[in-house]
C-alpha cells in the first residue's frame, strides 16, 4: 500500500474512545496524587539532607579551629590572658562602685550618678580597647565554642535562603 491508497483523516470513519471506566480514573489520580507528593517529599528531603550536610561540613571545618588543642600554645595563653583580664577588669570596676557607695559619708545622688558614669565610662573604654587591640570575641569561658552544630545548621540555612533569593 502506498501513500496514495491512504484515505484522508476527514474520509475515515471516526470511532470515539471509549469512556474510561471508575477503576482506571481512581488509578490515574491515584498516580497523580503519589507523583505529587513523593516529588515534594523529595524535594524537601533533599534540601534538609543538604542543610544537614552542610551543618557537619561547617563544624567540623571551623570547630577545630578553636579547640585548644588545635591551636599554638602562645595564641591559647594569649586568649585565656584576655578573657582573665576582662574578668578583673569586671571585678575591680564592680569592687570600685560599691567601695565608693559604702563609704561615702552623705550619700547625694548627682554626686554618686557623676563618680559611677566616670568608672563606667574607664570600664568601657578598657572593654573597646580589649576588642580592638586584642581580639576579645566578647567571652570569657576558656572553653567556649563557637561553631556547634546547631549553629553550624542556622549558618547553612542562610546560606541556602541567600543563594534562593539572588538566582
Amino acid at each position: 500500500m502506498s501513500r496514495r491508497d491512504v484515505v484522508p483523516r476527514a474520509e475515515r470513519a471516526e470511532f470515539p474512545a471509549p469512556p474510561p471506566s471508575k477503576c482506571a480514573k481512581v488509578l490515574y489520580y491515584t498516580w497523580r496524587l503519589c507523583s505529587v507528593v513523593f516529588s515534594h517529599f523529595v524535594m524537601i528531603s533533599l534540601v534538609v539532607a543538604y542543610c544537614i550536610l552542610g551543618a557537619v561540613t561547617f563544624e567540623k571545618l571551623e570547630a577545630a579551629h578553636e579547640k585548644e588543642s588545635t591551636m599554638s600554645n602562645d595564641l591559647v595563653m594569649l586568649c585565656r590572658q584576655v578573657k582573665m583580664n576582662i574578668s578583673q577588669l569586671r571585678r575591680n570596676t564592680t569592687d570600685s562602685i560599691w567601695t565608693m557607695t559604702k563609704d561615702s559619708a552623705l550619700f547625694s545622688e548627682a554626686n554618686w550618678t557623676k563618680d559611677v558614669v566616670v568608672m563606667l565610662k574607664d570600664f568601657e573604654n578598657a572593654i573597646l580597647l580589649e576588642m580592638k587591640v586584642r581580639g576579645w570575641d566578647g567571652s570569657e569561658s576558656t572553653d567556649h565554642i563557637q561553631w556547634t552544630f546547631t549553629g553550624a545548621l542556622f549558618y547553612s540555612i542562610i546560606v541556602i535562603t541567600t543563594i534562593g533569593q539572588y538566582s
